[in-house]
């Protein structure tokens, strides 16, 4: 049947409309899909509200740790969403910190609705954004926690409580009363949070609370008493990502502990003594010591005294000037050979000596900045790098190079070709090329406190030591980052690290035993496999939270720097 020329033009029209129809399906399906896809992707999507403000926000984890980005708020609301495989604390905050919410994100569908309360304390009155964030688990499980918290705290008093009573006490009884009953109320507190695990062991929550005593200073215990707090919870709560995490971290320690034998093996019944005859009392106030070829001490001294090289790190706003450090060479009885100033452009804070005797200077760079907090505005010293000045014997400056990626030179040593140097800011071990200060690795997740970091190295295996005094542990590592060897627990004890923090230093004897030293009061200790022995006849090193620099010779001499009392050596009996 032949078509005319209008039904040709209705059934080209129709054709047409056809072919529309089947490209927006096909179009729609993709969107579809593609929109399915976003959907099903793992992640965070979060819609928030905070009531009253508008203006834009950081979105950072872990107490400031890393920017994720901005977030824009535009009449109170905003969205935000982010992938976070494990749960993580995630705060979105003003750069004045006038606006501050934190909380635990996790990927799931949240919602965070902020309101604005105010405080009233001494007089004064501060604004703060008060949030209920919902749709996590982590979250519900650290709101379940808080309300049990807050009930258990209507009827106990809290550490805190005690801090201002012991500081303004009268007599040294009372203050030693008050000390016993803050003991009390801190080991209450911590059968309440060991009995919350038992009572709710679903709760994935629980996990952080033996992840705080894992990794921070408020801890110190051994792995096994910690084990005891985890094994409550509940198996398939364990799939939860950060409870893994947890137990991943609490078995490595299980393992770790168990080594401290096989480390000193073969070490029997090292004995030391007091060297009274050693010249090394007029050598004050070291910063840092390390050992040249023929056992010739080379240290690293301040001419305006150590304790205010250790304030120099904290936000004074006033800088020191390098000039005021000098080099020293000091022969075994204690006589200097040599001195010459450091040239440099920071604050002089550690030192290392290679084979060749080239003397490594490394000085923490620092910047004041003007700082915005709340509307108030002051001047801090902020750390902003770290610089590496390479020095002969006669002082004649050789090279210098700047070490990416560090804060801090709170230690270093030389093993090899590498430069390793420890950076209490950033709580890690950078390891650099020796002649350029190319970056070659890192071990993170070390544990400093009181502005301490310090570490050594096996001459013989290449592992690093680390005074880990934020959890009273000595760690040792492969130069990779894998823990092979863990030792110590928060206690009283002498296999035990007492005070605040502590070993403030370590190091690992060419007879093959190991040191530990700590403060207030000064404690060194040799470990064999006999177990820990305490050298007598030292008298106290330091007041208060400072370090003790460290070294040995050849002859597994031992060598301690004090600010007031010079250099103490201690030799083999």
């Amino acid at each position: 049947m032949k078509l005319n020329t209008k039904s040709r033009k209705i059934f080209s029209m129709t054709k047409m409309a056809m072919l529309i129809l089947v490209l927006s399906v096909f179009a729609s399906s993709c969107k579809n899909k593609e929109k399915q896809a976003q959907d099903d992707k793992p992640g965070m999507s979060l819609d928030g509200t905070i009531e009253g403000f508008n203006g834009t926000l950081k979105a950072c984890t872990n107490y400031g740790e890393k920017e994720l980005g901005k977030v824009v708020v535009k009449d109170g609301k905003f969205t935000f969403s982010h992938d976070f495989p494990v749960p993580t604390q995630l705060s979105f905050e003003t750069d004045d910190r006038s606006v501050y919410i934190n909380f635990w994100a996790e990927n799931a569908v949240m919602t965070l609705l902020a309101k604005k309360e105010t405080l009233h304390f001494g007089g004064q009155s501060m604004d703060r954004y008060v949030a209920v964030v919902t749709g996590g688990e982590m979250q519900a499980g650290a709101d379940h926690y808080s309300k049990a918290q807050k009930e258990y705290s209507k009827n106990h008093p809290s550490e805190m409580d005690y801090y201002g009573k012991i500081h303004t006490a009268k007599t040294e009884a009372e203050k030693k009363a008050l000390e016993e009953e803050q003991k009390k109320a801190k080991l209450a507190y911590l059968e309440f949070q060991k009995n919350y695990i038992k009572n709710n062991p679903t709760n994935p929550y629980c996990a952080q609370l033996v992840w705080v005593r894992l990794t921070s200073k408020t801890g110190g215990e051994s792995a096994a008493v910690l084990k005891e707090w985890a094994d409550p919870i509940d198996a398939n709560t364990r799939k939860n990502p950060f409870v893994a995490k947890m137990f991943k971290m609490l078995n490595s320690m299980l393992e770790t502990e168990a080594g401290l034998d096989k480390f000193v093996a073969g070490v029997h019944n090292v004995k030391y003594k007091v060297d009274n005859s050693y010249k090394g009392a007029v050598h004050k106030n070291v910063v840092y010591l390390s050992m040249m070829q023929n056992d010739k001490l080379c240290a690293l001294v301040s001419d305006f005294g150590v304790h205010d090289n250790y304030n120099s790190h904290n936000m004074t706003g006033e800088k020191k000037q390098a000039k005021n450090f000098f080099v020293q060479i000091i022969d075994p009885n204690g006589k200097e050979l040599k001195r010459f100033n450091v040239n440099a452009n920071g604050l002089a804070s550690s030192i290392a000596v290679d084979d060749q005797d080239n003397i490594y200077v490394l000085s923490t760079l620092q910047k004041v900045i003007e700082v915005n907090f709340r509307g108030r505005k002051s001047k801090q010293l902020r750390n902003v790098g770290v610089e590496c000045n390479v020095y002969n014997t006669t002082g004649d400056k050789l090279k210098t190079f700047e070490l990416a990626g560090r804060e801090y030179a709170t230690g270093a040593r030389i093993y090899k070709d590498k430069l390793l140097v420890s950076d209490v800011g950033k709580g890690a071990l950078g390891i650099y090329n020796k002649e350029d200060g190319k970056l070659l690795s890192t071990i993170d997740d070390l544990r400093p406190c009181c502005s301490i970091l310090d570490f050594d190295v096996d001459k013989k295996s290449g592992q690093v030591l680390a005074a880990n005094l934020g959890s009273f542990r000595v760690d040792a590592y492969e130069l990779s980052g894998k823990k092979v060897v863990s030792f110590g627990k928060r206690g009283r004890s002498l296999d035990d690290f007492h005070s605040c923090c502590n070993p403030v230093s370590v190091r690992r004897l060419d007879n093959g035993a190991v040191i530990t030293v700590e403060k207030s009061p000064t404690r060194i200790k040799v470990y064999t496999e006999e177990g820990a022995k305490m050298i007598e006849g030292i008298e106290e090193l330091v007041e208060g939270c400072f370090h003790i620099p460290v070294m040995s010779d050849s002859k597994s001499n031992i060598y301690l720097a004090s600010p007031e009392k010079g250099l103490v050596k201690c030799i083999v009996m």
